[in-house]
């Protein structure tokens, strides 16, 4: 039987395979699935981003030399797998590491999304790296999904405190909905205002 869920999507291009720690859903706990992921079958929770995941250097001793991604200092570093159970931030080199981790984060804002009407749906990505090109993993009404980022404009917008006695009805939603170089600031309603140098 098939857990609901969405798995992860493969992000490397493997050569090599490591072992396959399960075959199918029935074999994991709780809300786990088995998915592919990092050249091998393993349980992995569908709801976390495998690299967010905390050290977790497993059970047995069999103590292989393993990396992991640190995601205080955005590194992999080795450890100690100890061979087996564990959780998905595991990889069998340093590359597979780097190639599942390093561009969690691409470049740009997620557009706005309406969030009045929102509905229960599988979700598509965790992370910006499960979408393909330069799109990014965006919340919408409809739970997690990929979208076209929407690309900022250089600089900031000016930090002024202002006490608003209304709010205005929105000038822009994004950089690029203003003329040459200004930005959309939030100033008692959204404006385009100049950056701040």
């Amino acid at each position: 039987v098939e857990k609901p869920g969405v798995c992860p999507h493969e992000r490397i291009n493997c050569k090599t395979r490591g072992p396959d720690l399960c075959q199918n859903d029935e074999q994991c706990i709780e809300q786990m699935k088995c998915c592919s992921f990092a050249c091998g079958k393993k349980c992995m929770d569908p709801l976390k981003e495998p690299c967010l995941l905390p050290l977790d250097q497993g059970n047995c001793n069999i103590n292989i030399r393993h990396w992991y991604f640190d995601n205080k200092h955005h590194l992999c570093k080795p450890f100690t797998y100890g061979g087996c159970l564990g959780n998905a931030n595991n990889f069998i080199s340093k590359e597979h590491c780097k190639m599942a981790c390093t561009f969690l984060v691409k470049e740009g804002h997620c557009p706005l999304f309406p969030f009045k009407d929102r509905m229960e749906c599988s979700a598509q990505c965790k992370s910006d790296i499960d979408c393909p090109q330069s799109d990014k993993c965006c919340e919408s009404m409809c739970g997690f999904v990929c979208a076209m980022a929407w690309a900022a404009k250089s600089g900031f917008c000016p930090h002024k405190p202002v006490v608003c006695s209304k709010i205005d009805r929105p000038v822009c939603l994004r950089d690029y909905d203003c003329p040459l170089s200004q930005k959309c600031c939030s100033r008692c309603g959204l404006k385009c205002l100049e950056p701040q140098k």
